[in-house]
């Protein structure tokens, strides 16, 4: 496997913070803070999924990360009420995207309506941030055949050249909001499963291309072992990016040398 020299650091705000005006205070901080950790020698660089609505007000604000979505609700231009399309994200200035969030699909979004969504996501040149996870785990290990046979369902139609702005973000259901997250061997457990169906579905080259991050109850105590122990290339938060001193805390943590 190839370890990425920067980790992926991406926060999901979800429905947080309450107004644009918290929102922006945020992010001017979090900047701040950056630039003190980068005298000290930690280059640190951070993902931030918002809610659509405050996109195009953050992004002139940030220097030392990227804004992204938490979501894209739809496929088709056209005669829809409500809806919004990776083309419309991307002309937003976003970069990134999650897709196939468990409380998404907890919703009701199935694994073909997924796939289309990554396809066109990673067509229209957003990082494109794939989430798979089991809700339980058992004892024979037919979780990991499960979620193998996800990631081959819904990444079977997209072509391969695609494949170098595709991550994987293994988020164990079971796992968030738990007191504690699935342990460092659990986690490399199925990044060694991911890794096996990416291979299968598209070849070891292209296999190598992509970033598998883990998430589900992380810490800032807890953060930086999954990136030494646990096989990822980087996190997903959620309640972790949500707090100024605990989201800076874990970016000093994962990109100090």
């Amino acid at each position: 496997m190839i370890k990425r020299v920067r980790p992926i650091i991406v926060g999901n705000w979800k429905t947080t913070p309450a107004t644009l005006k918290e929102a922006v205070t945020f992010i001017k901080s979090l900047e701040k803070k950056l630039v003190t950790l980068k005298k000290k020698s930690v280059n640190a660089y951070y993902f931030l999924a918002v809610p659509d609505i405050f996109v195009t007000s953050l992004i002139p604000l940030v220097d030392r990360g990227e804004i992204g979505v938490q979501n894209i609700s739809g496929t088709t231009l056209g005669q829809e009420t409500g809806i919004t399309t990776p083309s419309m994200i991307a002309s937003s200035g976003a970069t990134f995207t999650i897709l196939g969030h468990s409380e998404v699909r907890a919703r009701g979004e199935d694994l073909h309506t997924l796939s289309q969504k990554v396809t066109l996501s990673l067509k229209a040149k957003l990082l494109t941030i794939l989430c798979v996870g089991e809700s339980e785990r058992d004892k024979e290990g037919n979780y990991l055949h499960e979620l193998e046979n996800d990631l081959k369902e819904i990444l079977v139609d997209v072509d391969r050249s695609l494949f170098s702005n595709l991550v994987i973000a293994y988020e164990p259901i079971w796992a968030i909001g738990a007191p504690l997250p699935a342990t460092t061997e659990e986690c490399f457990e199925v990044v060694i499963s991911l890794r096996r169906a990416l291979a299968t579905l598209v070849g070891i080259e292209h296999a190598k291309k992509v970033s598998i991050l883990y998430g589900g109850a992380i810490t800032d105590d807890t953060a930086k072992s999954f990136l030494v122990d646990g096989g990822v290339d980087g996190l997903l938060l959620g309640r972790a990016s949500q707090e100024l001193k605990a989201f800076t805390t874990i970016l000093e943590s994962c990109f100090k040398n």
